[in-house]
Parts: C-alpha cells; structure tokens; sequence
C-alpha cells in the first residue's frame, strides 16, 4: 500500500495509527496537534514509534492544501470529528475517523444523526471513503466463522466492553459514547438488518459503568440484548459478546514473535485472526484504492451512531423520571 496519510491527534491513540500504517507501508507525512508545543512532543513519540519524518501542524486547512494527503485518521477530541470530516472529504480525502462518529454535547440525537449522513453523502459526491474505526466489526465477522450455529439462533445477546480506568479519562455517559460502539458494531453486524424496538429499553448509567437492555428486531427475529460497558481501575478488563450460551471472550495478543493477532475464546475452544486494528486500517487503506469497501462503511457507521444516541436518550430519559 502506498497511501500518504495524514493523522488528526496524534499524542493518544493516534499514534497506534500511525504504527498501523507504517507497518502496512504507507506514508504517514504530517499530523494535526493543538499547539506548537504539543506538535513538537508528539513530532518524538511519532519519530521513535514509527520512523516518522513529516511535518506537524496546528491548522488542518494548511495540512490538507500544503500536504495534499490521500487519507486522513481522525483521533482528535470527539466534538472536531465532524468538523474536521467535512473539511477532509470537501479536500479529497478519505476519512478514517475513530468513534463516536460525530458528538457535540448540545446537539440533539436527530442533529447528530442527521450530521452522521451527510458526511456520508458528502463522501459518495467525492468519490472517498468515509469510515469509524469500530476495530470489533472484525471479531463479528471471526465470530460467524467460529461458531456460525450461534448465529442461527439470535433470542438473546450478550456484549460486555471494559477498559482502564484513568484519573482524568471519561465517566458517565462519556464512558457510553466511548465503549458502547464497539459493543453495538459487533451485533449490527451479525443482525445487519436489525432495528431498535420502540419502548424496549431499560438500562443504569452510573460514574464508571453502563448497563442497557433493549431488543433488537431483524425481520421475524426478535433478539433480548443486553450491553455493558465499564472502566475498571484494575485488571482484568473484560471484552465478551455473543448469542445464547456462545458469549466468547475476546481481545488481542502477542504471538511469539511479538506479533499481534485477535482471538475469541469458548471453553477450550480457540479462534484467531489477524489484529482487529490492523484489518481496521488495512481494508481502509485498501478501500481508499479502490479495493472493496473499509471494516466499517460510512452508512453502517451512522447506522450505528443513531442506535448508540437513542439508548443513551432512553436511559437518560428514565434516569430523569424516576
């Protein structure tokens, strides 16, 4: 792959992009911080994790036209997605944008839904890729080829996502926008022509962890989900979805080589593939070449931002009548 590739934030998890990248042979030639200090910091971390050589920013208008890159990853703060999604395509740019797609803490679900497809539309006029890196789209796909019995049963679904717990890092329903898309790629995946049933949600929103119930009907299948997402201050962090009795764990490790691959896990039984990161990006980069369509294309991604705001609506919702 020989795409030049900009990265919007790279001081946090942008960088694990920039190391994606680099290790799929593309060119990462500049990135996006906030001010000169942060550019000059982040300038080392990116030089010593993945050879970087380019130039950083603090305007993105002056990126894009100095620059001209092919594709850009977005790991800016959540309100600069949208924003800085626009300006990407309307510059010719694909887009890899890391979730919640689109937030601004004022806007209405509708608004943010709403804006959700207009990038969309924004990126099929530009003939670019738009894309959220929900990497768990990945684990679905592995999950169907591991145990496609479980998916012939689809009654009852379970999702669990959980991370460290950070002094400064979010709470609330901060912790919802963040973890729950990966839960919710996973089973809009496996039930891609599901719908959320109106009145179907029941759910808890505490500081540090967030518990939602709701059914998902796909055609004549009516499936009882339930998602929960956590930050945890202390290991182990549990990652586990699945139908029925076929919940498996999930995550990724280093082979012997230091290589990372993904797994899932059932009992004894094992399954494993490449890196979720990885495929992420890699079928990104290769989309934007014009190679069959990213993990996670743009509409299943605002398909996912509108289930994602709606069970937050209705568990605020309850939360502010009882």
């Amino acid at each position: 792959m020989s795409l030049r590739v900009a990265i919007l934030g790279a001081s946090g998890f942008g960088r694990h992009h920039a190391s994606w990248y680099t290790c799929l042979g593309c060119e990462v030639v500049a990135f996006l911080g906030s001010t000169s200090e942060s550019v000059a910091a982040t300038q080392d971390t990116l030089a010593s994790c993945c050879g970087f050589a380019g130039r950083g920013y603090t305007d993105l208008d002056a990126l894009l036209a100095t620059e001209a890159p092919d594709a850009a990853s977005i790991c800016t703060p959540w309100p600069l997605h949208g924003p800085q999604a626009r300006a990407c395509l309307e510059a010719g740019c694909s887009v890899l944008c890391e979730k919640p797609f689109v937030w601004r803490p004022n806007a209405t679900t509708a608004e943010l839904v709403a804006e959700a497809f207009e990038l969309t539309a924004l990126a099929e006029r530009q003939g670019v890729v738009l894309s959220v890196n929900t990497q768990y789209t990945a684990a679905a796909e592995a999950y169907a080829r591991f145990l496609p019995e479980a998916c012939d049963t689809r009654d009852s679904f379970t999702g669990v996502m959980t991370s460290k717990l950070k002094p400064a890092g979010p709470r609330g329903r901060d912790i919802w926008l963040d973890l729950a898309p990966h839960s919710l790629s996973i089973l809009l995946t496996l039930m891609p022509e599901g719908t959320l049933v109106p009145g179907s949600v029941a759910g808890h929103m505490g500081s540090e962890a967030t518990d939602a119930a709701f059914t998902l009907q796909d055609g004549v299948t009516s499936c009882r989900c339930t998602i929960r997402v956590a930050k945890l201050a202390q290991a182990p962090f549990e990652r586990r979805f699945g139908f029925g009795d076929h919940v498996v764990d999930c995550g990724s490790a280093p082979d012997a080589g230091g290589t990372f691959h993904g797994f899932l896990r059932l009992g004894n039984r094992e399954q494993t593939c490449d890196d979720f990161m990885k495929t992420s990006i890699q079928r990104f980069c290769a989309a934007a070449q014009g190679d069959g369509p990213p993990l996670t294309t743009a509409t299943a991604a605002a398909r996912n931002q509108g289930v994602l705001l709606s069970l937050l609506d209705a568990i605020e919702g309850q939360a502010t009548h009882n």
